[in-house]
């Protein structure tokens, strides 16, 4: 079994405009390793070739050079469709059908047996709480309630890959946070996850790798704790020891009270308080806790997208 649900070399898309006979590459030598049990953000801003590439990965588009695996077969081997569960961007159903009727199609399509298929239904449509809706026409439902239909077709094959596109556009927070349990559900039923989004927060709470894509370049991409840098000191001081939040409070950069009554104090980097707290570490064990302090999804998205700004 190949170590990567998604693999691609040189993997490139030029759109050409007939009138003016102009070319522009929306993805331009993609080299992409995915591992296998992992979450993966695909990050980037709009136009960055995102979309472009789970095109590709599907097959819906043709390559203008390289090659994409998924699952260890090339992405134009249709058997392995059987095996993904994709969600596109924006989806847009037909009206008429009924949430119950559009799934059973998929279901159909999917090749699920008859006998199985109105209890995967059932299931899926619990899953994305849309129970109470599966008699209701998809017409008259909201942004937010067609998405959830989406993410119930793309998991009704039990997929060994989920891809998702924009997978979060049109959730309110609570429909946000009910997807990013499915997500981690889906994960330790040993589902692979591929998504894009444009939620960077949501992004770091699920994912373990993330890939960040400009201009249809790949600026960086690997395991989220490895590609986030160490900006200081994040310590916790137990309840009943002030005397130690007020002997470090004047060096923290922030401070705040804890529901225990304990500190958390944040520093950054400064040899000198990382030494002061490692004697403290050494007399008073049980007192504190403290462990490197990272700068977050968000801060390090835009320093590498400014950096390429720079660099054209």
């Amino acid at each position: 079994m190949e170590d990567f649900v998604i693999r691609t070399e040189n993997l490139t898309k030029v759109y050409g405009h007939l009138f003016w006979k102009k070319k522009e590459a929306s993805l331009e030598k993609l080299n992409l390793q995915i591992p296998r049990g992992s979450v993966f953000g695909f990050l980037g801003p709009n136009g960055a070739g995102k979309t472009t590439t789970i095109r590709l990965l599907m097959d819906l588009i043709k390559p203008s050079e390289g090659q994409a695996w998924v699952l260890g077969q090339p992405a134009d081997n249709v058997k392995v469709k059987q095996r993904i569960g994709y969600l596109p961007d924006g989806p847009s159903f037909s009206t008429y059908l009924k949430a119950y009727e559009f799934l059973n199609i998929c279901a159909k399509l999917l090749k699920i047996p008859s006998s199985e298929r109105k209890k995967r239904i059932y299931e899926v449509l619990d899953i994305v709480k849309m129970t109470e809706h599966a008699n209701s026409k998809l017409g008259g439902f909201s942004r937010g309630m067609i998405q959830r239909i989406g993410i119930a077709q793309s998991i009704l094959n039990k997929p060994e890959l989920l891809i998702l596109d924009e997978p979060l556009v049109g959730l309110d927070p609570h429909g946000r946070q009910e997807l990013k349990d499915i997500i981690n559900e889906q994960k330790k039923a040993g589902t692979n996850v591929f998504f894009c989004s444009h939620i960077l927060s949501d992004v770091e709470k699920i994912c373990d790798h993330v890939g960040i894509l400009s201009r249809g370049k790949m600026l960086c991409c690997g395991a989220l704790t490895d590609l986030l840098s160490e900006t200081g000191y994040r310590l916790v001081i137990k309840a009943g020891h002030d005397d130690i939040m007020q002997k470090f409070m004047p060096e923290a950069s922030s401070s705040s009270k804890l529901s225990d009554g304990g500190w958390e104090l944040v520093f950054k980097e400064n040899v000198e308080v990382k030494k002061s707290i490692d004697e403290l570490k050494r007399e008073k064990p049980d007192a504190i806790t403290y462990h490197p302090s990272k700068e977050n999804l968000e801060d390090f998205f835009f320093r590498q997208i400014a950096s390429t700004d720079k660099r054209i």
